[in-house]
C-alpha cells in the first residue's frame, strides 16, 4: 500500500441473525501498533456486496465514527482484510 499501512492481524466474531445484515463483529490491528475494535461487517440478503460500519460515539445527534479510513484505498484494503478472515474461519453468513 502506498500509504505504508498493514493490517498486522484481524479476528471477526461471527454474529447469526445479526441485524440489518450484520455478519460479524471484527477487530484488527494496524502496524503492530493500533487496535482498532467494534468494527460491524454486513453482507447483502443476496451475498453479492459487504461492507463494514466503523465504531461510533452515539452519545450525540451526529453519531459520528471515532475511526474511518481517509482515502478509498485504505478502506478497500481494510474491507478486503476483514472479509478474507471472515471467509477463513468458514463463518457462514447469517440468513
Amino acid at each position: 500500500m502506498k500509504n505504508n499501512i498493514t493490517i498486522t492481524a484481524v479476528n471477526v466474531h461471527p454474529i447469526s441473525n445479526g441485524i440489518a445484515n450484520c455478519i460479524g463483529i471484527a477487530q484488527f490491528i494496524i502496524n503492530d501498533c493500533v487496535k482498532v475494535t467494534g468494527v460491524k461487517l454486513f453482507q447483502s440478503k443476496n451475498g453479492s456486496k459487504r461492507w463494514i460500519v466503523y465504531p461510533r460515539n452515539n452519545g450525540n445527534k451526529q453519531k459520528k465514527s471515532y475511526f474511518y479510513p481517509l482515502n478509498d484505498e485504505t478502506a478497500s484494503y481494510i474491507l478486503a482484510e476483514i472479509s478474507k478472515a471472515y471467509d477463513a474461519a468458514n463463518i457462514a453468513p447469517a440468513e
